[in-house]
């Protein structure tokens, strides 16, 4: 049973109250564990200290500012839904491109977009980009000197950039969590930001206290 005060209760779960309940799980029960994989486990409490270093990270030291775009090129790593959830508090999108496609895309399109930085997953080669490309790692990794500044959630603010099948620009707003919430261990795939994975099953399990899983 999670302990969760009715305010914050993930059934009449209000848009954009994620960050008060996940701030809250930091504290309530800091030992859970939100996020597993085959290489590491991590609590609550260590998510939300990831999430308020990015934030402080991509504010501070990478100058990201609301309506800006944070390309991520990967398969479904953890740290990319603290990226996300980061880039939410600090007004910007993410451009998530998890496809064996995806540095070809960014190559294409990336030129027509106010892109900020390009975040890749460790193992992979450093994909070509006009902005600045660091490993994910570098997002969590090492001392931040600043603190992290969340602005107001408006769920009206697109926080995710795709690009459509024509090859236009669309802007979607997923932080919109279902009222029904996962039951149990909820699997990710590799493809964290699918639309019916994000919203469906990766928000509302957060919400809900509970683990996920990445496979």
């Amino acid at each position: 049973m999670i302990a969760c005060s009715p305010s914050l209760s993930p059934s009449t779960l209000p848009p954009g109250a994620l960050f008060d309940l996940l701030a809250h799980y930091a504290r309530s029960q800091p030992a859970a564990i939100a996020c597993a994989s085959r290489y590491r486990m991590a609590s609550y409490r260590k998510v939300w200290s990831r999430i308020e270093r990015a934030t402080a990270r991509l504010q501070g030291e990478w100058q990201v500012t609301p309506g800006d775009v944070v390309a991520y090129c990967g398969q479904g790593h953890p740290d990319a839904l603290v990226l996300y959830l980061a880039l939410v508090r600090c007004g910007a999108l993410l451009w998530p491109l998890e496809h064996p496609d995806g540095p070809a895309v960014l190559a294409d399109h990336a030129a027509g977009l106010p892109l900020k930085i390009v975040l890749f997953d460790d193992d992979d080669p450093q994909p070509r980009a006009l902005a600045t490309a660091l490993p994910l790692s570098s997002l969590i990794g090492g001392h931040c000197p600043y603190e992290a500044r969340a602005l107001p959630f408006d769920p009206a603010v697109p926080s995710l950039l795709g690009i459509d099948a024509d090859g236009k620009i669309s802007q979607h707003s997923l932080l919109q969590l279902q009222e029904e919430t996962p039951s149990g261990l909820q699997e990710v795939h590799r493809r964290l930001f699918d639309q019916d994975v994000l919203g469906p099953v990766v928000l509302p399990t957060l919400a809900a206290g509970k683990t996920l899983v990445f496979l």
